[in-house]
């Protein structure tokens, strides 16, 4: 594996470790397990090596870049450092699987039982209220409307008052304005 393979490797096990996404964890420690498997190997020992299982050099990339040497307590702690990794990601991971299931339990036993049935019933009736058509919340004048119900109806004044939400001394002067008008008017 070259250099940047290892780099990736690595960079893909702190992305599942330190992202504070569940699914760029879940993302990253599925490529690292793809490229722990390609090399022929279990994510833990890829992890425990640090990539170093990968390298399958060619003769000629061999003879043209040198190997990195690094002093036994470097890869040691380098070792320890991906095994820890790897082994936190894998726990965090099945952690995270069985609460998902216990979660989804609970929640299928509370429905069940009939927990939340109000809250349903309540979603489904404002569901319902938001395809019917709104009502016009316009007032006509009560003025003109109390003019109207006189010119129109045989109304007594004080139903057209209550209709009107006006007093009837109101709709009785509207009343009379109203017989000035038609005498002029003939």
């Amino acid at each position: 594996m070259t250099q940047s393979e290892r780099d990736r490797f690595h960079n893909l096990l702190l992305m599942a470790n330190e992202s504070p996404f569940e699914g760029e964890r879940r993302n990253a420690l599925k490529a690292a397990e793809r490229m722990a498997k390609r090399h022929g190997l279990t994510l833990e020992e890829a992890a425990r090596t640090g990539g170093a299982a990968f390298q399958q050099f060619s003769s000629q990339q061999a003879k043209s870049r040198p190997p990195r040497e690094s002093s036994e307590a470097e890869t040691a702690v380098r070792e320890r450092t991906f095994a820890e990794m790897a082994k936190f990601i894998r726990n965090a991971e099945v952690r995270a699987r069985s609460d998902k299931a216990r979660h989804e339990e609970a929640l299928k036993a509370a429905y069940g039982r009939g927990l939340d049935a109000e809250e349903r019933r309540r979603e489904e009736r404002k569901t319902a209220r938001d395809f019917q058509t709104p009502k016009n919340s316009r007032r006509r004048n009560p003025i003109v409307h109390a003019r109207v119900l006189i010119r129109e109806t045989r109304l007594p004044i004080s139903e057209i008052a209550s209709i009107c939400d006006l007093d009837v001394y109101t709709v009785a002067g509207l009343k009379l304005k109203m017989r000035c008008t038609q005498k002029d008017d003939v």
